[in-house]
């Protein structure tokens, strides 16, 4: 006999299903695990972390990154909160590696530490500063969702009541491709199909309005090095650091709508992707084709944020692309891309 749920509980039951783990897929891992070099390594620095403090706190409020005179190095809510996601992220990478518990109970101390202490982000860099770090974060409890009998439930409810509000995915520029990133991360984590629909569709929106049609990305070439976003005597030359800070989310939060069975590589906004990943590529490539290069004297801030080439390739090959991560130029690589995608 089968047996019908009335939908409110059918919607309940499945809206608290373990998701599967987003962006890398076990086959990966395996490979990776066989670089015995590389997981010796990581193993050995997450158990130097096992110990480390958490750095939550009740409003994220640090101080702006950049003033009038140019940028400041991050602040200690700043350097708290990207320490304590990368360490997450480690923690379930070499969980993943090693099926050692303690891995993913540090991975997941870290969620709830957070989940349970932060509750506002007053300031604009604040809210930036989400934007930009917290997908890695909930990409790290989805490797460890369910392992040693954790209850995710309190962070997913915080992610769906504090952080998603503070999403930035209506800006224009990176800061709308990172909020992007978020909205997709968060939605396909507690399996919240209609808003990832919908950011699915700002995913397609967010690439046709900021790769020119000659493959350059208008918002974010002018980039300089302070307030002034796209003014001053150093215009441009952040700007294919910045190419590369929208290009790197567009790339993750693309491949996971793809798993997720979203539209995202395979449609002319894909292509409008993968036309800005060959530009990108050129320019890291040759520097001097960027249009900034002279003005600056030939100096070009972050041009080795790159890392996520690896992962664009899978569905975008580029000559390019391939020579600057096999020249090792792509050296700025939090999400371990190169490693993670590179052999696959």
């Amino acid at each position: 006999m089968v047996v019908k749920l009335p939908a409110f509980i059918f919607f309940a039951l499945t809206s608290m299903a373990q998701a599967e783990p987003l962006l890398v897929k076990d086959a990966q891992i395996a490979t990776l695990k066989a670089d015995a070099k590389f997981t010796r390594s990581l193993l050995k620095k997450c158990d130097a972390e096992l110990t480390a403090p958490n750095h939550a706190v009740a409003d994220f409020a640090p101080a702006p990154h950049y003033t009038a005179h140019g940028s400041s190095p991050d602040d200690d809510q700043a350097k708290g909160l990207t320490g304590d996601i990368r360490r997450a992220y480690r923690a379930a990478l070499c969980y993943r590696l090693s099926a050692n518990v303690a891995y993913a109970v540090q991975a997941q101390s870290i969620a709830d530490s957070w989940a349970g202490t932060m509750k506002s982000a007053s300031k604009a860099q604040g809210r930036s500063d989400i934007n930009f770090n917290i997908a890695q974060l909930v990409v790290a409890a989805s490797w460890v969702d369910g392992v040693n009998g954790w209850n995710a439930a309190p962070f997913k409810t915080w992610l769906r009541k504090v952080i998603s509000p503070l999403s930035l995915s209506a800006e224009p520029n990176n800061r709308g491709n990172w909020g992007n990133l978020q909205d997709v991360a968060i939605a396909a984590f507690i399996n919240d199909e209609p808003s990832l629909a919908t950011a699915a569709a700002r995913w397609q929106a967010l690439l046709t309005s900021e790769v020119a049609e000659d493959g350059t990305m208008p918002l974010e070439i002018c980039r300089s090095n302070s307030s002034d976003h796209c003014g001053g005597p150093d215009r441009g030359v952040n700007g294919l650091a910045y190419t590369h800070y929208a290009l790197l989310p567009a790339a993750i939060a693309g491949d996971i709508l793809e798993a997720q069975g979203q539209k995202s590589f395979g449609s002319p906004s894909g292509t409008s992707f993968g036309n800005a990943v060959q530009k990108a590529a050129a320019f890291t490539q040759n520097p001097t084709l960027f249009p900034y290069y002279a003005s600056n004297n030939g100096k070009l801030n972050k041009i080795d944020h790159c890392a996520y080439f690896a992962l664009a390739a899978r569905h975008f090959p580029d000559e390019n692309a391939r020579a600057v991560l096999g020249a090792g130029t792509c050296k700025s690589d939090i999400w371990m891309l190169q490693k993670l995608f590179g052999a696959n």
